[in-house]
């Protein structure tokens, strides 16, 4: 199943791998949880799963587009449901979540994700050609089999990685920076904020008996992270290749 909301920045390539280490009838718990591409394709190809989110914003989208995406899709396609100018764009990213009623406020996110060209809510450039038939089709036709939102209170998402039990625990994390300058920036509603540093430390020190698989962008500095795992090297195409050269994404797991 195609998801409604796109993700410009993390475009996963493992979908086919993750099929091939998690088995059928699994239960997953995904943490990062936004667009929810890969979740989808798991839910679909019988794996139960639960995505686990910090951010009311996007806990609230999926809830109401679980429930109801057609009411979704009536609002985004009203005659009214228009930009009067270019100038409204800015103006929608930073007021969005004001609005009083839950689904207005989700069908702004779902049109400011298709219209912003980072595939964020809160920032990027108008452009609406990903605001199109197919992706309100994807929006109308909404309706995820084998999958639940959860909304977890924490601060920090890392802090309810050990609250959690399940077959497999899946972080899709996306790129990797050093966290020099995280203080001080600023960030969108949607955003999330990943410690890289502190979510390896948290993963080592929860119990074996919890399997975990971590996704990222390749980077030098995860081989030295997670030395002690087992990390495959993807290619662009979703491939397990052993030539470092070749390495797009890697899959960290404790198994």
């Amino acid at each position: 199943m195609k998801s409604p909301i796109k993700d410009s920045i993390n475009k996963f390539k493992c979908t086919t791998f993750l099929k091939e280490l998690i088995p059928k009838e699994s239960i997953v718990h995904s943490f990062l949880f936004y667009a929810g591409e890969l979740e989808f394709s798991l839910a679909e190809n019988e794996r139960f799963v639960c995505a686990h989110t910090i951010k009311p914003v996007i806990y609230e989208f999926w809830e109401c587009a679980l429930e109801d995406p057609q009411r979704i899709h009536e609002i985004v396609t009203s005659p009214v449901f228009t930009f009067e100018s270019e100038n409204m764009f800015p103006i929608l990213q930073e007021t969005w979540p004001t609005y009083s009623d839950p689904y207005l406020r989700s069908s702004l996110f779902f049109l400011l994700n298709r219209c912003s060209t980072n595939g964020l809510i809160s920032s990027g450039e108008l452009s609406d050609k990903n605001f199109n038939p197919i992706a309100l089709s994807y929006l109308k036709r909404f309706n995820p089999p084998n999958f639940h939102i959860v909304l977890d209170k924490e601060s920090e998402f890392v802090d309810a990685l050990p609250k959690t039990h399940a077959d497999y625990l899946l972080v899709p994390v996306g790129k990797f920076n050093y966290n020099l300058f995280d203080h001080g920036k600023s960030r969108g509603y949607e955003t999330t904020l990943v410690n890289h540093k502190a979510l390896a430390a948290t993963l080592k020190e929860m119990d074996k008996d919890q399997k975990w698989i971590v996704v990222y962008n390749f980077h030098a500095e995860l081989l030295k992270l997670y030395e002690d795992y087992k990390i495959v090297g993807l290619d662009k195409y979703g491939n397990v290749k052993n030539n470092p050269k070749e390495w797009e994404e890697l899959v960290i797991a404790n198994f």
